[in-house]
């Protein structure tokens, strides 16, 4: 019963493409005389771990070790000193929420000058739900009637392929009516209902975001084609792309995802949909070996997951109930 999904035009691409926007960069200033320290500090610590003819390891002076080091280690090793505090103030001081680990831009490293970083960091999006549940309603309409018509043509398929093998005995009439379970149903409507939202609703969501998610999606499928014991250049191969075309192709499905997982969260936001105790409760009594079970409790990134899975169906079910 899946929707048949043409390949993308490059229209298309490009219309997914707008809906990834710029990373929020912030704008690290590391004045000289904390850089400066910070230099020494690092460039102290690498002192002590060098070997050089001449000295034992652990007295070689700054000055030596200095003209022996790469300066792009000393530098790195002196950001590593100095960025964390300044970065993290920052964020408190604009009153950023990051939703991912930042990439560090260094625009200046002059000795003896302010050293310039950018810090880039992806947030939640705003979502404008606008009418949303006057496009839940059209959905599930539509799906219903996609429902009926795709059962139709499964019915017709059936009959013509029965018709086939039985002309010569003259045997016909005996195709049963193509049904659902419900379960089935709400899956197929659900899915219409998604694509409905993220298609009105457009939510925008942050490049690190969406390169964060495609590279888990990487990590992955290298993970499962090494359990089958299939190279990874011999599955390029055989779909007939590069790691490029991959990464483009895995980003729109990145893309859809991340906008409903935004959608879900203002959905609930808005409802007053939440998780309880109870809830919580309930979901781990399906673990039904105990030990198991309290180390799941105690995972912090499981408890999240638990979460995240719990309000979903929550909303599911909301949106099922529109009238």
């Amino acid at each position: 019963m899946n929707k048949p999904t043409p390949k993308p035009t490059k229209k298309v691409a490009d219309e997914k493409q707008s809906l990834i926007s710029p990373n929020t960069i912030i704008k690290l200033i590391i004045p000289k005389n904390e850089a400066q320290q910070a230099y020494k500090k690092a460039l102290g610590k690498l002192a002590k771990k060098i070997k050089i003819d001449g000295f034992r390891k652990g007295n070689v002076p700054p000055k030596i070790a200095e003209e022996n080091l790469n300066p792009q280690q000393i530098i790195e090793d002196a950001l590593q000193l100095v960025v964390p505090e300044i970065y993290s103030r920052e964020i408190v001081k604009k009153k950023l929420h990051p939703l991912t680990m930042p990439m560090f831009d260094p625009i200046s490293l002059n000795k003896g000058e302010d050293w310039i970083i950018e810090a880039h960091i992806a947030e939640k999006p705003e979502v404008d739900l606008k009418s949303y549940k006057e496009i839940v309603r059209k959905a599930k309409k539509n799906a219903g009637s996609e429902i009926e018509k795709q059962l139709k043509e499964m019915e017709k398929l059936e009959k013509k392929k029965d018709k086939d093998k039985d002309k010569d005995t003259k045997k016909e009439g005996r195709i049963e009516k193509k049904t659902l379970t419900e379960t089935e149903k709400k899956d197929f409507t659900l899915q219409y209902i998604y694509r409905d939202l993220i298609q009105t609703i457009r939510p925008k969501v942050q490049e690190l975001l969406v390169k964060e998610e495609v590279n888990y999606d990487l990590e992955s499928l290298s993970h499962r084609l090494k359990h089958m014991n299939i190279p990874f250049e011999r599955f390029l191969e055989h779909r007939k792309m590069t790691i490029e075309d991959l990464s483009s192709e895995l980003a729109a499905g990145a893309l859809g995802r991340l906008q409903m997982s935004f959608i879900i969260d203002k959905i609930a936001q808005t409802e007053k949909i939440e998780v309880s105790s109870s809830d919580l409760d309930a979901e781990f009594e399906k673990i039904k070996d105990k030990e198991v079970r309290e180390k799941q409790k105690a995972d912090s990134r499981y408890v999240d997951m638990m979460n995240q899975t719990i309000i979903r169906n929550k909303v599911a079910d909301f949106l099922f109930e529109i009238k």
